[in-house]
């Protein structure tokens, strides 16, 4: 490994990724060459670039030496993702150690718990628990924020066992009492697990342990028996809600409209969606990918496409757009090809792959198909080129036995 590093550090291509990073000055170049702000954008730039993990490592650490650097949490999510795709938890444990034990870093709660997530979603999670064992050596006291972060590395590496341990551990060994958030978490464990009724009844008993739940518990439990098809539960919930005069959110919303969409029902869902226009609650994508996929399923793909529509023209609350993500250009391809709506396919494959996100391959196929019994072979060639172009890794090989199949010769004159 040492060797690696080394022979990283003097390769040609290691230094000219990293000079973008240097903040030296010499007699040619008196001023500083970049901003602490320009470092960091260059170290992003350089380690979404670099394919290889060893470089990458090595990447960041150059780039920890600046200031700048630790306040930047998208590197880390970066690096560490890319780390975890490489199956090199050598350097993610190397990176990650290597920022906790810094001096430079901060030992806030917020940073450690950062790294405590990191390990947990590269799914290291006894490393993740050290995270949370060493901050009171570290100078950071220990408070809910941190429980509920331990509970929900168990939850995310599938662990229900540990986190309802740590839950009951956490007065006694760990100093802090669960509140509203850590019960939330061990809600949503028990939904995960289909004990959706022990779930209802950790609801119903948490105010005799001094919990008051929120409108946030009660839509983990909604959830809960949305999934698993329990309508009397589901509606008992919401009366629930009602009565306790407990402000519906998002949350609450998006389960209403799937339960209606669940039932074939998604133009009275749709409907939901002004209502909470009126109410002053802002949709998320989700509310707008439950219902095309809604629409999708009862195959009215002209309301589907409207929904689509509504969603690009919809703002954030800070300004920005809220995008369409992949999920949504799936659903609107599968639904689309399905219907034989050929125009409107090519056009939403066109776009996903702009945004280079390779549809499905048998979905393409299905387009593919589509195209060329129809004599539109022209189009049907341009997909494939563009899909050719996008796909990446093992997919090439499938695609490659998809194209030999697509007989475009073959297609009526």
């Amino acid at each position: 490994m040492a060797a690696t590093l080394r022979r990283t550090l003097r390769s040609p291509l290691f230094r000219c990724r990293l000079s973008p990073l240097s903040t030296t000055t010499s007699a040619d170049n008196p001023k500083p060459s970049s901003s602490p702000s320009d470092t960091t954008s260059a170290a992003k730039s350089a380690i979404r670039l670099e394919s290889d993990p060893d470089r990458l490592a090595a990447l960041f650490e150059a780039a920890a030496r600046h200031p700048s650097f630790y306040g930047d949490r998208p590197i880390y999510h970066i690096s560490i993702r890319k780390l975890a795709r490489h199956r090199r938890p050598d350097l993610i444990e190397r990176l990650l150690e290597g920022a906790k034990s810094d001096p430079k870093a901060p030992k806030s709660e917020g940073f450690l718990l950062c790294l405590l997530s990191l390990y947990a979603d590269a799914g290291m999670l006894d490393h993740a628990v050290r995270i949370f064992e060493a901050m009171p050596g570290l100078g950071c006291r220990r408070s809910e924020r941190s429980l509920c972060a331990l509970l929900s590395a168990f939850l995310k590496n599938g662990r229900v066992d540990r986190l309802q341990e740590a839950f009951d551990r956490a007065p006694g060994e760990f100093g802090v009492t669960p509140g509203v958030a850590s019960y939330n978490v061990l809600l949503k464990a028990l939904c995960v697990i289909s004990e959706v009724d022990r779930a209802r009844s950790l609801l119903d008993e948490m105010p005799e342990r001094g919990i008051e739940p929120d409108i946030i518990c009660h839509d983990t439990v909604l959830d809960g028996y949305l999934r698993k098809g329990d309508h009397a539960g589901f509606e008992k919930v919401l009366e629930e809600i009602s009565r306790k005069n407990l402000s519906p959110d998002t949350g609450t919303y998006n389960c209403r409209i799937a339960a209606l969409c669940a039932k074939g029902n998604s133009l009275e869902a749709a409907e939901l969606l002004e209502e909470m226009k009126t109410n002053g609650i802002q949709p998320d994508r989700i509310s707008f990918n439950v219902l095309i996929d809604g629409f999708r399923k009862e195959g009215n793909m002209d309301s589907a496409m409207k929904v689509f529509e509504r969603l690009k023209a919809v703002k954030r609350p800070d300004g920005g757009a809220m995008s369409p993500n992949f999920r949504t250009y799936i659903v609107l391809l599968q639904g689309l090809v399905e219907k034989a709506e050929f125009d409107k396919a090519v056009e939403i494959c066109r776009e996903c792959l702009e945004r280079k996100w390779p549809p499905p391959l048998e979905t393409v196929r299905g387009l593919l198909d589509g195209l060329t019994k129809s004599s539109r072979v022209e189009e049907a060639k341009d997909v494939m080129a563009r899909m050719r172009k996008a796909i990446r890794g093992d997919a090439r090989d499938a695609w490659k036995e998809i194209e030999a199949a697509v007989s475009l010769s073959e297609a009526p004159k």
